[in-house]
Parts: structure tokens; C-alpha cells; sequence
């Protein structure tokens, strides 16, 4: 930031401010664009995401300022010009940005008038060979430029482009490309406006990567909610503070009986050592980026631990005196209450609880009691 000029270091706090404190979602990136339009002095600013398919790339997302286009209208021409999946698109495959390129914003050239090799856009404005700016070999600039002739070529025609200069970056989170973003205008952009979206990037790649996330979550809410139904018992997952995320038709009857008291019941199970209530509850389910969730579970009504062991003691291969501690486990005692109930050392009953949790396949002491009422 010490090298950027006062104005733009102003400049450079209002976008920093603005992708801090925008509520995340897709409306983010359009807003985003239209302050970098101005900060960059740019006609038109774009940002998209590409996913993988099995045999092509596909959009994930599109957002442009300063198009005639719609936004509806805009991604369906980018989706129809993507490359089959393998191949580049401008100079870099989107499953696999080649690391030069990764958060590095670069300028480029217009295509002109004139068809062919010769006029596509090409790096400018620094030391070494235009394949080595970009961090590819001569033989796949020749083949990326091959590959631009015939996609991207048309799709600059197509968004009227041709003519036009534009800075980009690659914004990645390590080898995976968040997305593309960058700004097109009729005169070459500069070294200032170069600086000014390199320190801008940090904060757009903070940004897109919870952006992502959030999107991620949202595709595996469907999945997440056809897996709870297969528990076959009211299940939900939740915040701390008990607050509702996904739900099966089970746990969605149980929220309509009683909404409140089952409420604190969950938020008392989150925050209570396993076994000590009425429902059972995963360890924290973590995802980079947001909030701590949980897996609870209603186990249903009580039942009889003495009718389970037997069988569950021949099918997990236990001791008598691994059956016997099991029988204590599921009650919800402490290792120190079931040293005492057996007349052992508490150490002894830890041991008894590792080989438990072995046998049993699981890693927790919840899972073992949920394991041994699912059984």
C-alpha cells in the first residue's frame, strides 16, 4: 500500500471497507465491480466462476458492469463460449491456473482489427518472453493462443471487446480458481491501475472465498436434508445458539409440537458433557469461513440397555468386563462413577472405554452411545 499514491490509498480503504462490510452473497460482486469501474477508470468491469463438468466447463457465476447485456442474457453467452473441460480459455485452464497467474493481476492488449494469431491480446509491459510472463511453456502459449482463436475470440466480439485493453486477475485459493475479475477500456491500462487491483486483491480473494463457501452450503443443503431422512429419527443440524439450519421430516414434526422446549433442549445438549440428556449431539462441524455447527439427534424414547447388550457384546467381540462397562457408558456415567461401581482403578475403566470405542467403530463417547441405540 506504501507505493500506491494518496488517492489511491483512499481509494484502496473505500474497496477494502466495502467487501468487509457487505453482507455476503451474490449481490456482493455487482456492487464490488461498479466501485472498481470508477477506481480503475474502466468502461466495463466483469467477474465470473467457472466449475468443472464432466465434459465442459460451466459458469458458476457472472456479474458485469457497463454491459448492454442483462444479467440473465451475460451468462448465457460466457456459458456458451466456455471450452470443453481440459483446455484453456484466454491463457489459462480454469481446473488448473498455472501459478504466475494465481492473484497476480496482468495487463493486456486489445485483439484489433486484423484477424488471426497476431491480433489476440498478449501481455505487456514486462520483462521476458509473453509465454514466460504467464508462467507457460512456447508450446502451450502457441496452443493457448490456438485455443483463444476460436473461443474466446468470438466471445470478445460477441460483448463488443475487441477493441478494448483489460486488466484481470485470476483470484485463487491455493491451485482452485475462485474466479476471473477484471476491467476493459479503449486505451491501455497503466501501471498505477495494475498496483491499485494487486493490493485490492487480498480482500476480493477473502471475499469470494466465503462467497464460495456460502454456495457450497446452499447446493449441500438438498443432499445434507435426503441424509438425515435415512436416520429414520428426528435429527437436525444446528448453530450454538440452537438456531435451526437443516432438518428432516422428523425433526420438522418435532419443531411443530413443541418449538421452544425443544429449542432448549438442543441448546442444552450442545452445551452439556455426552449422555447427560435426552438427545445426542456430534462435536462441532467445522467449515473454514463460517460458524461452528452440530449434529443433534432424539435417540426416541428411553430404552432398556440390558435388552441390547447381550447382543451387541457377541457381535462387537466384547470382554465381560468390556460388557460391563458398556452397560455403565450408555447410562451416561463418568469414568470415575463406573471405577467406583466396579471396584477398579478410573485408568483401568479409560482403557475399557479406548477398546469400546475400537470395537465399536467410532471415535467419541456420544458416538458409542448412539452407535449402541442405532444397533
Amino acid at each position: 500500500m506504501s507505493d500506491l499514491i494518496s488517492e489511491d490509498q483512499r481509494l484502496l480503504r473505500e474497496l477494502e471497507g466495502l467487501l468487509t462490510v457487505m453482507e455476503p452473497g451474490s449481490e456482493t460482486l455487482p456492487t464490488v465491480l461498479a466501485a472498481l469501474r470508477d477506481a480503475l477508470r474502466a468502461e466495463r468491469t466483469a467477474a465470473y466462476g467457472v466449475d468443472v463438468g464432466p465434459e465442459r466447463y460451466h459458469t458458476s457465476f457472472v456479474h458485469g458492469v457497463g454491459f448492454p447485456e442483462p444479467p440473465p442474457v451475460l451468462t448465457e453467452v460466457f456459458d456458451a463460449f466456455l471450452p470443453p473441460a481440459g483446455s484453456r480459455f484466454g491463457y489459462f485452464d480454469p481446473a488448473r491456473p498455472p501459478l504466475l497467474q494465481r492473484n497476480r493481476p496482468l495487463r493486456f492488449t486489445a485483439i484489433g482489427l486484423a484477424e488471426g494469431l497476431q491480433a489476440l491480446p498478449a501481455p505487456v509491459d514486462e520483462a521476458g518472453a509473453p509465454w514466460e510472463r504467464l508462467g507457460l511453456t512456447q508450446e502451450e502459449w502457441a496452443q493457448a493462443r490456438t485455443q483463444l482463436s476460436v473461443h474466446a475470440m468470438r466471445l470478445y466480439q460477441r460483448l463488443g471487446l475487441e477493441h478494448m485493453a483489460q486488466l484481470r486477475v485470476l483470484v485463487c485459493e491455493g491451485d482452485t480458481m475462485l474466479g476471473w475479475v477484471g476491467a476493459f477500456r479503449p486505451e491501455p491500462f497503466t501501471e498505477r491501475e495494475q498496483h491499485l487491483l494487486h493490493a485490492l486483491t487480498p480482500a476480493i480473494q477473502r471475499r469470494m472465498a466465503l462467497d464460495r463457501r456460502l454456495r457450497e452450503a446452499g447446493l449441500l443443503g438438498p443432499a445434507l436434508g435426503a441424509a438425515l431422512e435415512v436416520l429414520g429419527r428426528p435429527a437436525w443440524v444446528v448453530t450454538f445458539g440452537g438456531r435451526v439450519m437443516h432438518t428432516n421430516k422428523a425433526g420438522q414434526a418435532r419443531l411443530a409440537q413443541d418449538a421452544q422446549g425443544l429449542t432448549t433442549q438442543v441448546r442444552d445438549c450442545i452445551r452439556s458433557p455426552p449422555g447427560t440428556g435426552p438427545l445426542f449431539s456430534s462435536g462441532p462441524l467445522r467449515t473454514p469461513g463460517l460458524p461452528d455447527h452440530y449434529l443433534v439427534l432424539d435417540p426416541g424414547p428411553p430404552l432398556d440397555p440390558g435388552s441390547r447388550l447381550p447382543v451387541l457384546t457377541q457381535r462387537w467381540g466384547l470382554t465381560a468386563r468390556e460388557a460391563q462397562v458398556l452397560e455403565h457408558v450408555v447410562q451416561g456415567e463418568t469414568n470415575k462413577a463406573i471405577a467406583l461401581h466396579l471396584g477398579c482403578a478410573e485408568r483401568t475403566v479409560e482403557v475399557h472405554v479406548t477398546h469400546l470405542l475400537n470395537k465399536a467403530q467410532v471415535e467419541s463417547r456420544s458416538a458409542l452411545i448412539s452407535r449402541f441405540f442405532q444397533s
